[in-house]
């Protein structure tokens, strides 16, 4: 403890050390520099906080991942959740040894009918993670009702593997983003701050007040910028949020749908909105889709393919809910025909989506070998899928992080444009009164 609160005093000290010096080179009077010198301290006390957020938020990433590599190695050697739980507590972090010590203790002292789920909705509600989630449903599904399983577990540890790479790198891009915009922030300040001393000390504008109050503003907004990138890049790596909110896809699936069935009875103001509602739906529907994917061969190992998707409609992602009623409508309208699998979100050109339904069809026509080999094509398949929809959302943290790098430079424009308008108005008063 005492050892962080040097470390923070240092780092503190360091922040407004910078700062002074920034601004004594840019002349400010001793208002601006006590201005800038509080903001110093503002700034600096919510940075940490955000630094000690993405420590802690990198270190439940780990753990989460730890968990579930050790669960499914221990899993393989011996298929019982409370031994695999044992040895994910011997390796695990102090937070972790103490959430699966309450865990375990459930398991053993409870009497339950569903003391598995009941017990592991702890660790789902702690890390709140899809794949979590998954894993405890296939790992309580093969110890209560056994079966093949190597093939299936030996995919859901590769899905796990690949998202554990792709996450690291993401973590790299974030940071590679964050440097650069501190590397445009201190170009900035050097660039504008470099116009003060172009000009000879005796036609010197940096006394005026408009240079003070640009000056001070535009180190301020510095120090902003920077700290709304660190909170914007500050992500939970496990979580995941809809990039569109419910009433947003709602609208969205009315709109393509009116548009699909009748793209002329659509009005002229919808007409200018169909084609943009309908790639923002695929390109959210294309995010989601492999994890349902998963979540419905995982039910596989022990349902029927329809059994299978309606037991995944709870815990399905929101923008597919109203998908799957329609085709769970259509299990009852055509019991034993393709339509229902053809039908799902025909709206939309979602050729790998379609593809998948196929051969979930196939699956029903399918003997018990043939079955297993298909389901775990599926999977396979499925952890492309899923790697590339997550690059998809990776891309677009990242682009849209990245424009907030130009606020620094935006910055910088207008205060040089400032600093140019005060040059002018120096070296004309000083000719003019030269002149008289």
């Amino acid at each position: 403890m005492k050892r962080k609160v040097l470390g923070l005093i240092k780092d503190s000290a360091k922040v407004l050390l910078i700062i002074l010096g920034i601004c004594l080179a840019y002349r400010l009077n001793i208002i601006s520099i006590i201005l800038c010198m509080c903001a110093g301290v503002v700034f600096n006390y919510f940075y940490q906080r955000e630094e000690i957020k993405r420590k802690r938020l990198f270190e439940r990433f780990k753990d989460a991942v730890m968990y579930m590599e050790q669960m499914i190695y221990s899993f393989k050697k011996q298929p019982k959740i409370r031994l695999a739980l044992q040895d994910a507590q011997k390796i695990g972090s102090s937070e972790v040894k103490e959430l699966l010590e309450e865990v375990i203790v459930n398991i053993d002292t409870k009497e339950s009918e569903n003391i598995y789920e009941e017990s592991l909705s702890l660790i789902e509600k702690e890390y709140k993670c899809k794949r979590i989630k998954s894993l405890h449903k296939f790992l309580i599904k093969i110890e209560e009702h056994g079966g093949e399983y190597d093939d299936y577990i030996d995919i859901l540890l590769k899905d796990i593997k690949d998202w554990n790479d792709r996450t690291l790198l993401f973590i790299k891009n974030v940071e590679r983003v964050k440097r650069n915009v501190l590397i445009s922030v201190f170009s900035t300040v050097i660039t504008c701050g470099f116009m003060a001393y172009i000009v000879p000390s005796e036609y010197s504008y940096t006394p005026n007040l408009v240079y003070q109050i640009a000056s001070t503003i535009m180190l301020l907004m510095m120090m902003g910028s920077y700290l709304l990138i660190v909170k914007k890049m500050n992500i939970d790596w496990l979580r995941e949020e809809q990039t569109l909110n419910n009433n947003q896809v709602m609208r969205y699936y009315n709109l393509v749908e009116k548009g699909y069935e009748d793209y002329d009875s659509l009005s002229w103001s919808e007409k200018l909105s169909y084609k943009s509602a309908k790639r923002r739906m695929e390109k959210e529907l294309s995010k989601y889709f492999p994890d349902w994917i998963r979540e419905v061969a995982i039910n596989l190992q022990n349902d029927t393919v329809q059994s299978a998707i309606e037991n995944s409609y709870e815990n399905s992602p929101f923008i597919l809910q109203r998908p799957i009623r329609k085709l769970l409508l259509d299990f009852e309208k055509y019991p034993v025909g393709i339509e229902p699998y053809d039908n799902l979100l025909k709206e939309f050109d979602l050729d790998e989506i379609k593809s998948s339904m196929k051969m979930f069809y196939s699956i029903n026509e399918l003997g018990k070998e043939q079955s297993d080999q298909q389901i775990n094509s599926i999977l396979d398949r499925n952890n492309k899928l899923a790697g590339h929809a997550e690059e998809m959302k990776n891309q677009d943290q990242i682009g849209a992080a990245s424009m907030l790098a130009t606020v620094p430079m935006i910055v910088g424009i207008v205060k040089i444009m400032i600093d140019m308008v005060l040059m002018i108005m120096v070296f004309t008063t000083s000719i003019g009164n030269a002149i008289n």
